[in-house]
């Protein structure tokens, strides 16, 4: 029971905090300067980031019991591992690399650059992410179906 709540955190925690929330309230510039409403969302994106991570703990933690399954073990792990490196390195470097561009300006230049490319890298480790979750989620549904067959 803990482990589909975890992976029900996780993967709430990244569609609806990551991918919702936080480009809502980065977007909502018709009522705030948009350096302003950037502001505004980082410690969402930030606290996000830090449920995922502690639900793929606890995920990590419940799988091997729960699944039985090396691979669902593994894939748990590497939820966690993603997790983890988005949080701890690449969102801080994407919040640093935006605090130094003028949204409003679009100056300077030479600054946008690299914070796209990270602001992208992001996006690819919460899409990673969510493609092993999802694959736990399909582990979990086959092992459903083995149980159901063999009564």
């Amino acid at each position: 029971m803990l482990g589909v709540t975890a992976l029900g955190l996780a993967l709430g925690a990244i569609v609806v905090g990551q991918l919702l929330l936080v480009p809502l309230v980065a977007g909502q510039t018709q009522l705030v300067d948009a350096n302003l409403a950037r502001a505004l969302a980082e410690p969402l994106a930030r606290r996000s980031a830090e449920v995922t991570l502690g639900a793929c703990l606890v995920l990590a933690a419940c799988v091997p019991r729960w699944l039985n399954h090396r691979l669902g073990t593994s894939l748990a792990l590497i939820a966690t591992g993603i997790a983890a490196l988005d949080r701890l390195v690449v969102l801080p470097r994407v919040h640093a690399a935006w605090q130094r561009v003028d949204l409003v300006a679009m100056r300077p230049v030479e600054r946008l650059a690299p914070a796209r490319e990270l602001t992208r890298m992001h996006h690819g480790a919460l899409a990673a992410a969510l493609i092993v979750l999802v694959a736990v989620i399909g582990l979990l549904c086959h092992r459903g179906d083995e149980r159901s067959t063999s009564r």
